[in-house]
């Protein structure tokens, strides 16, 4: 499989309205990426300027060396996989693998050779003589996921192709989709908004907001240490807790609560004394020894977590993670915490004249 290099990539439609600004990625040879973030932000445009279903209005794409930026989608070998499947109801299984190939006129054995390996990676083989509308959801996504692997394409290309099954569903076709990469080291680049494919699926991922790339990384060092407040609050499951504040002196102070800082802490935050920040605490690393006060309105009994949600000063909501089943009643109060090696601090965002968030906060440390 190749490397795919993407170069300072625009994407500015009729009316100057820009989808994408500077997109600069570099995908080794069998990479699994995954561009990851909210509807609107552009990774499905940049998907499909890969493809060549977007006309792409600045930069370069390469493809295993090869200069693609103008060239039509048939010249590019790649291969697509939507979300609605896009299946041909009048043809068998076998049929709609076999569809691509034989508009090339490749022979008949050559097609048999290739359908047959297919459903054999996929576990078809035993609904090749069937109609899609006799298939299950996840069956008819892995047909489609076969009519892509019979073209041996240079990289493969997922648009959201998970959205449209259940839950359980879409669990079941991350594992087979990762199984599957491993079996074809194939080149990927992966399109979702659910950040959990993103986590699961990703040798790096690329998280978007407002058409811009806001870090690169992967799946950990996105977790462990985001760039910015929107990586931050976008990746984790329930999203990091905020808190405006600013620094004075050893603590941290904002209108809830005065935090004290630990020595790594006030050596590393000493040139923003004074200055406002946002902390930042996942709920995971919200303890329950501490002298917050925190009132709490329900809990989430997960099994072996508990999420227990509650407010600050009776104003603030936030969220802890719980390592363990707990019965909190609405009203109970408990004192929290925070770990003090995994508190995150912020810049403050850059706003316009309007208050729109035109730059997200920093990660400070």
């Amino acid at each position: 499989m190749p490397e795919v290099n993407i170069q300072h990539l625009d994407k500015i439609y009729d009316g100057g309205v820009q989808a994408v600004y500077d997109f600069n990625l570099d995908i080794a040879d069998g990479e699994f990426i995954v561009l990851v973030g909210p509807s609107g932000c552009g990774k499905s445009t940049t998907l499909r300027m890969v493809a060549g279903l977007e006309d792409i209005s600045a930069g370069t794409l390469i493809i295993d060396g090869k200069d693609c930026t103008r060239l039509p989608p048939k010249n590019r070998d790649i291969a697509m996989v939507f979300q609605n499947y896009a299946l041909y109801g009048h043809m068998t299984i076998y049929e709609n693998m076999a569809f691509s190939l034989t508009l090339r006129k490749e022979s008949k054995e050559i097609i048999h050779r290739k359908v047959m390996a297919a459903a054999e990676i996929l576990d078809l083989k035993t609904q090749l003589n069937k109609k899609p509308r006799q298939l299950s959801g996840g069956q008819r996504q892995r047909v489609a996921m076969g009519r892509a692997i019979v073209r041996n394409p240079k990289v493969f290309l997922f648009d959201e192709p998970l959205s449209n099954l259940d839950a359980k569903l879409r669990g079941s076709m991350r594992r087979e989709l990762i199984l599957l990469h491993k079996k074809l080291n194939a080149t990927i680049m992966y399109v979702t908004h659910d950040q959990t494919e993103a986590l699961t699926l990703a040798d790096r991922i690329v998280c978007m907001s407002m058409g811009h790339i806001q870090q690169i990384g992967k799946p950990i060092e996105l977790y462990e240490k985001p760039a910015n407040t929107f990586v931050a609050t976008f990746i984790g499951l329930p999203p990091m807790n905020m808190f405006d504040g600013k620094i004075e002196g050893k603590k941290f102070v904002c209108d809830l609560f005065e935090y004290p800082l630990s020595a790594r802490q006030a050596e590393a935050l000493k040139e923003y004394d004074g200055k406002s920040v946002i902390l930042g605490v996942r709920p995971e690393n919200v303890t329950r020894t501490g002298k917050i006060k925190l009132n709490i309105t329900n809990n989430e009994n997960l099994g072996m977590n508990t999420l227990v949600h509650g407010k600050v000063a009776g104003v603030k909501s936030i969220v802890c993670k719980f390592a363990e089943w707990c019965n909190y009643k609405s009203g109970d109060e408990i004192d929290i915490g925070f770990d003090e090696e995994l508190m995150h601090f912020f810049d403050l965002p850059v706003t316009d004249e309007n208050g729109k968030i035109t730059e997200y906060g920093k990660a400070i440390m």
